[in-house]
């Protein structure tokens, strides 16, 4: 993969801001022609395929008040700069967000886990990015930050379609916050590629039932689809069968055939729109299956 030393001596202009407070003072003289780069395993990729054309990078990687992963309440904070391998290996996701956990580990291999970045997947606004699901399943907040302040949006309508986002020209994304899985909460994360890692997903999903009110029986439930839909789509109708009622198995299995209702794939190169909606109902079945009856955290 092209580096960032490489591009710099290229036609790309890469600039460096010394703090947070320097990079929104960039982003906001330059409202145009200006892209966010961390990671860089989506952008560089994306420039030398020719995807999109960029004049000037603004390399956001140094700022490490932007990489962090703490607790305060009952929320979780990720800075966008965190890796995928600091959410794997942190205690707190491992206690409290334990499906993104399991989305973090299977994102490519170890060396692009070290250098992908929560919000370089979020900023790439990909429909298969593998952190996206368990983010709307856990009800993600993303905060955004400019020279004049900060933004709280909820996850859902901070992807507005495919591939665009509600993210302002002087603004980046400072971080994310859930509310903490509980005692009395559960989820899962699974994930269907052509290889086990290093593929980008066919479908991904992710559940988390919260509030148990009696011997598997839960108050909320979420449940998202990964690469099924222009962005991540809630499948309502599962979740709806899934409240306040004992789980069986034969009301996991009702409630994976409605979630292929609101799935609305195409076809392309990694599988049929009809295999995908297949996959749907197996991976929700075996998703809520493992959240209900195999609870565990992250280990």
């Amino acid at each position: 993969m092209e580096s960032l030393e490489s591009m710099m001596r290229s036609e790309i202009d890469v600039v460096t801001p010394k703090n947070l407070d320097e990079a929104l003072s960039m982003l906001s003289k330059n409202q145009s022609g200006l892209r966010i780069v961390a990671g860089g395993s989506d952008v560089i990729v994306q420039l030398r395929d020719g995807v999109f054309k960029a004049e000037r990078l603004l390399n956001v990687l140094s700022l490490k008040e932007l990489r962090y992963v703490r607790k305060d309440g009952d929320r979780i904070h990720i800075g966008s700069l965190a890796t995928y391998s600091d959410i794997a290996h942190s205690p707190l996701t491992r206690d409290y967000a334990w499906p993104l956990v399991e989305a973090a580990r299977q994102i490519g291999a170890v060396q692009l886990q070290n250098t992908a970045t929560l919000g370089g997947n979020l900023g790439n606004a990909s429909p298969a990015a593998d952190s996206l699901p368990p983010l709307y399943a856990l009800d993600a907040m993303v905060v955004t930050r400019s020279e004049s302040g900060k933004r709280e949006i909820p996850i859902e309508k901070f992807f507005v379609g495919y591939r665009k986002l509600d993210l302002r020209p002087d603004e980046l994304i400072e971080e994310v916050y859930i509310e903490g899985l509980g005692n009395r909460d559960t989820g899962c994360y699974l994930k269907l590629g052509l290889r086990e890692a290093n593929a980008i997903s066919i479908v991904d999903i992710a559940v988390v039932l919260r509030g148990e009110t009696e011997s598997q029986s839960f108050s909320h439930a979420r449940v998202a689809l990964g690469a099924v839909a222009p962005t991540i789509r809630r499948a309502r109708k599962c979740e709806r069968e899934l409240i306040a009622k004992p789980l069986t198995t034969e009301i996991l299995k009702k409630a994976a055939t409605l979630a292929a209702d609101d799935a609305s794939p195409i076809d392309d190169i990694r599988g049929s729109a009809q295999y995908r909606k297949e996959a749907v109902v197996s991976l929700v079945y075996e998703a809520l299956y493992k959240a209900v009856y195999e609870r565990k955290r992250a280990t």
